[in-house]
């Protein structure tokens, strides 16, 4: 079979638990993993639906970029092992969230937003905002021209005022 064929071993998905799985970090800090008896000294955690399931499907990766394992559901965890796995997703998918809008403002094709972020003024660009701003349920990601996301993560939730200047954009 030459290395290009994909055989249906190639696409079997291996899931793991708690009892086949431990994490832990490597002297160097990063994320390491025993599954089923084989240590791997370094992996990679990926969201396979990040936006929809962000705490379901977790991909676990090899430092070569190889599938090693996939995690059903992180609360099937222990506490220690859900904080690992949480700490290392948090610096992949940093997503500032946004406490208040304080402008948007269209100018030359651009759109600014003046927001709060963790009682932090902070300005960023959006260019097509019809494509740049995402609902999901009560949340709300967007995504500035750098490619960075920002999330309201329960529109209802903020100010009034913040509310109506976003809102033209939704619909």
């Amino acid at each position: 079979m030459s290395s290009n064929t994909i055989s249906p071993e190639t696409l079997r998905t291996e899931y793991v638990t708690p009892e086949s799985c431990i994490f832990s970090l490597n002297p160097s800090g990063f994320l390491a993993a025993e599954i089923d008896g084989k240590t791997y000294k370094r992996v990679i955690l990926t969201r396979s639906l990040p936006l929809t399931l962000p705490d379901e499907y977790i991909c676990i990766s090899d430092i070569e970029k190889n599938e090693v394992g996939i995690i059903e559901k992180i609360a099937d965890f222990p506490e220690e092992q859900q904080a690992l796995i949480n700490s290392e997703l948090s610096q992949r998918y940093y997503c500032p969230v946004i406490e208040k809008i304080e402008s948007i403002k269209e100018k030359m094709g651009h759109f600014y937003f003046d927001v709060v972020i963790g009682g932090t003024k902070k300005s960023f660009a959006v260019k097509d905002i019809t494509k740049s701003i995402r609902q999901h349920g009560d949340a709300i990601d967007v995504t500035d021209i750098d490619g960075n996301r920002y999330r309201i993560t329960d529109f209802d939730s903020i100010e009034a005022k913040s509310r109506r200047k976003l809102e033209p954009y939704l619909y």
